[in-house]
């Protein structure tokens, strides 16, 4: 709904949230700054260039959609469902859309039940939202945006990007694949209806004497595959099969 169904106001929303500041400063590099859709980590898949913290243009483009300086853009709210960290963030960018945009934002909080239905109904301005990849291909990020998909709660959709995902579906040179996908989310990025602000990450305090766990894009480590050395004082890790060994302790 307005302003928000305007292309260029989304841009501007977009290049004015400084992910570097929340991910680094505000949850003090616990997270990983990221500014594409799909997480790294997908082999074969060469994400492209991400969104960029660039407050100018952001309000080149606002100026374009006829808000110059904020004038006369109306008041939108973030949606948030109860956690510190969630209203951290959102004040933190509520903070940064006012100062660099110059437009009125206020928090609105609700609880999980409330917040799903007011999410799926799309009943919001603009709302948190996450995602944790089913399989390990970046099109478990990307059909999320698909016109009319169940997790697509923003009301945005466009037949080039459905046509992009759809024709990825049937391409069996994977290298082609990738490259098509890889389109689709550069057509997301810029559209601007989501604006992803970090990867999700993990800590795991491992003992020295326990083998086989190993770094892996889905965090995902099987059990028949991790053993005990007792021998770990006097013998190296054993380098795991295609990989290498991961190290022990804090990761």
């Amino acid at each position: 709904r307005p302003p928000l169904n305007h292309p260029d106001v989304r841009r501007a929303l977009k290049l004015s949230v400084d992910r570097d500041a929340i991910a680094n400063d505000l949850l003090k590099g616990s997270r990983r700054p990221w500014g594409n859709f799909a997480p790294s980590g997908y082999p074969g898949y060469q994400n492209p260039p991400g969104i960029r913290y660039d407050p100018p243009k952001a309000r080149e483009y606002l100026a374009r959609a006829g808000f110059p300086g904020g004038r006369g853009f109306p008041k939108i709210s973030i949606l948030i469902n109860t956690s510190e960290d969630h209203r951290r963030i959102a004040e933190a960018i509520q903070a940064m859309w006012k100062r660099e945009l110059g437009i009125p934002v206020e928090v609105f909080n609700q609880e999980w039940g409330s917040y799903l239905q007011a999410t799926s109904a799309l009943k919001y301005d603009v709302a948190r939202r996450s995602w944790i990849g089913d399989y390990l291909d970046p099109n478990t990020f990307l059909s999320c945006y698909v016109t009319g998909d169940g997790n697509n709660r923003t009301g945005w959709g466009d037949p080039r990007y459905d046509r992009m995902l759809r024709e990825a579906a049937k391409e069996l040179d994977p290298a082609r694949r990738f490259s098509i996908l890889r389109e689709a989310e550069i057509l997301l990025l810029d559209e601007g209806p989501v604006i992803p602000i970090y990867h999700y990450s993990t800590n795991e305090l491992v003992k020295p004497y326990v083998r086989g766990i190993y770094r892996t894009p889905l965090d995902i480590h099987p059990l028949t595959r991790v053993w005990i050395d007792h021998e770990w004082e006097r013998a190296t890790a054993p380098v795991a099969a295609g990989g290498t060994t991961s190290p022990a302790g804090a990761r």
